[in-house]
């Protein structure tokens, strides 16, 4: 019979680097969609710090799996291998670390996508393409920036 105890911990260490690591990407997207590279700098490094930790969870992981008799299992596999009571004690841990997962997929795709624009802005900006420059009346008709008045200008 296998103790499953140094497994929960284990998983109890991925679900605390993952409290972590979710509120970073959070102010890393808030950074990337203010321009704020500096700032996306700084959370790039603490987010590579992460990533080291979790290279390091994930190798404990596999090993610990491999002492266990599960070695390559899913987390939905390893339930239906294991006895009812592990499994209990598992499965609210294996359902935290999937959400904080998606989660942190959820935010870096935003994050990619925030990124893209940027660079996609950067690039017009950088071949003088005036595409972005141009704004919209109230009507719908297309205008360029400098022949009118921003709303801020008038006189009220």
């Amino acid at each position: 019979m296998n103790d499953f105890s140094a497994f929960a911990d284990l998983m109890k260490q991925f679900i605390e680097l993952f409290d972590t690591l979710i509120p970073i990407e959070q102010d890393k997207l808030d950074a990337t969609v203010k321009n704020r590279v500096a700032i996306v700098e700084d959370f790039m490094h603490k987010e590579q710090a992460a990533v080291m930790r979790l290279r390091g969870l994930e190798q404990k992981r596999e090993a610990e799996q491999k002492r266990l008799g599960l070695e390559g299992c899913t987390f939905r596999q390893i339930l239906e291998k294991i006895p009812d009571t592990d499994a209990a004690m598992l499965k609210p841990l294996f359902d935290r670390i999937d959400g904080q997962i998606r989660s942190l997929q959820s935010l870096n795709g935003t994050i990619r996508d925030a990124i893209e624009v940027n660079l996609r802005v950067i690039e017009l900006n950088l071949t003088g393409d005036p595409a972005g420059k141009a704004t919209y009346s109230a009507a719908g008709q297309k205008t360029e920036n400098g022949n009118n008045k921003h709303f801020s200008s008038r006189s009220i």
